[in-house]
């Protein structure tokens, strides 16, 4: 599957608190734990086992106060596409808001539009 991401505002992204998982959903709490751990040991062999920052950053889940699941992070990982929906939109994402992702998977990152310009509704 891919990722299509809408907006280039980190406080407009997902974060689902753990406890709400956790009491709603513990199964599906317990693949997502599974994906980042075999994510994060992807993170520590290219960057090594003490690279705690990278580490940190490049987690879907944030352990700053309360625990929570970063939706945007999980959909990367578990994506084998990520855009955005134009090709400025898209090039912002590489440079900003998910660099260390298209430092890790530069492949991953591409661009596709719509199709919709204009001059095709005039």
């Amino acid at each position: 599957c891919a990722y299509t991401n809408h907006t280039i505002l980190p406080e407009a992204l997902e974060r689902w608190p753990v406890s709400m998982l956790e009491s709603i959903l513990p199964r599906h709490l317990e693949i997502i734990y599974f994906i980042n751990h075999l994510h994060m040991e992807e993170v520590k062999a290219k960057y090594g086992h003490d690279n705690f920052e990278k580490m940190k950053v490049l987690s879907c889940i944030e352990e700053d106060g309360e625990k929570r699941v970063n939706m945007a992070h999980l959909a990367i990982i578990g994506s084998h596409a990520v855009n955005g929906v134009a090709a400025i939109h898209s090039d912002l994402i590489k440079k900003t808001l998910f660099k260390n992702f298209y430092e890790l998977w530069p492949h991953k990152f591409q661009n596709k539009t719509n199709g919709i310009t204009p001059r095709r509704w005039l």
